[in-house]
């Protein structure tokens, strides 16, 4: 099978199988703990692609997100003229904490 091809055309066929409510459990678990819905588990799978769990990218993701959202509290304040400097040291140190960690995370993983 030709990976290209899958992946343009439009998905039209439904499938159907039943399961217990236990591996409906199991199913929906392994399919979110790995980012995707359950369809798009069931299909990786059946289709034998490769699907990589990085345990502890969960926490990094947050600490981006708070580091996001504090660069932007800080652009706010500097183009509403509230501030005009802002030390951006500590913050630099702590993205290259984070992606040493998201690094070592990987390196795991290969």
């Amino acid at each position: 099978m030709e990976e290209n091809y899958l992946k343009k055309q439009p998905k039209t066929e439904i499938i159907s199988t039943r399961v217990t409510p236990k591996q409906r459990e199991i199913i929906e678990e392994k399919a979110y703990s790995s980012y995707r819905t359950p369809s798009m588990y069931l299909r990786d799978c059946a289709l034998d692609k490769k699907i990589i769990v990085v345990k502890g990218i969960d926490e990094v993701a947050n600490e981006l997100r708070k580091i996001g959202n504090n660069l932007n509290q800080l652009t706010r304040a500097v183009n509403s003229g509230y501030c005009y400097e802002v030390d951006l040291r500590e913050t630099r140190e702590e993205v290259a904490r984070l992606w040493q960690s998201l690094n070592s995370l990987t390196q795991e993983v290969r």
